[in-house]
């Protein structure tokens, strides 16, 4: 083996798709914002930038997955094998690999990440055969199984035959000077919240009915003069919008730190505390400003 090796991704296909979410989610979301500039009711104008804003979350998402697979490569040497995945990087030490196979050739069926069709394969999953699969990949043809000591690595190098022949013969001559192994955390979105649903819903939840209290809000100020709600009287009734406000910061603080507390074991409980929190106070505060407008 002469010197490292560097072998990029196939991402035509991944970016071809990827533009063309992009551009369509892009679309939706700026024709949703001119149809809501048209309105004249303030709860309809408040949904449709809602609905705008909504369609070009996605879109940010996307960006940052083509930049990342645009960035990512894998180098190898007769000291290890590196995996560059956007801003990180997975440095696997050559003896610490026990085998590679092409993945059409395994004879297994592995769940493969839920962006596969788009050509975005990132995250990971525990297989029972396998144990955990780490994918950094764009395509599973001519897709590679790398198995290590700790984990096996799903792998899709654009030159199929010249990055096995690098592997083998980097195992074969063995390393010089080892290098020192370094992980790198990777698990896709959805992965996370399937792992996790008991915490994600309700902070799904409660961010769907903040939502709806800003476009409860537009109603209010064109039916109302003034409202009150529990003990506070809103005068005039554009008041109420502190509500709203007060709810969104609740959540989007309760999206933010209720998966970071569950990371700790002692702190799991106030973690589902905080996010069923999150919904109990939406739906109260919607109760309140429906009562108040039935006044």
């Amino acid at each position: 083996m002469n010197g490292e090796q560097v072998f990029r991704l196939p991402i035509k296909k991944a970016v071809v798709n990827i533009l063309i979410f992009c551009l369509l989610l892009g679309g939706l979301s700026v024709g949703s914002i001119l149809i809501a500039v048209s309105m004249q009711n303030a709860g309809y104008r408040i949904l449709g930038y809602i609905l705008g804003i909504l369609f070009s979350l996605p879109v940010f998402f996307f960006l940052f997955q083509l930049f990342q697979i645009t960035r990512s490569k894998y180098k190898i040497n007769r000291d290890g094998l590196t995996i560059f995945w956007g801003l990180q990087k997975m440095v696997i030490p050559i003896h610490e690999i026990e085998w590679i196979r092409p993945y059409d050739q395994m004879g297994y069926t592995i769940p493969l990440p839920t962006l596969e069709k788009i050509g975005i394969l990132s995250g990971h999953i525990f297989f029972g055969d396998l144990g955990d699969i780490l994918f950094f990949a764009t395509s599973q043809q001519n897709a590679f199984l790398i198995s290590t000591s700790q984990e096996v690595l799903f792998l899709s190098p654009v030159d199929a035959d010249a990055f096995q022949k690098g592997i083998q013969e980097a195992v074969y001559l063995g390393s010089i000077t080892p290098l020192e192994r370094k992980s790198i955390q990777i698990e896709s979105p959805v992965g996370k919240v399937r792992s996790n649903l008991a915490l994600y819903i309700p902070i799904g939840i409660g961010i769907i009915l903040t939502l709806l209290l800003f476009i409860l809000f537009g109603f209010v100020i064109n039916t109302k003069d003034s409202i009150r709600v529990g003990l506070v009287l809103f005068e005039p009734a554009s008041g109420v919008i502190i509500l709203p406000i007060i709810t969104a910061i609740f959540n989007i603080i309760n999206a933010i730190f209720a998966p970071r507390i569950l990371k700790n074991e002692q702190l799991k409980l106030y973690a589902y505390l905080l996010a069923y929190a999150g919904p109990l106070v939406s739906f109260l505060l919607i109760l309140s400003i429906v009562l108040g407008m039935l006044r």
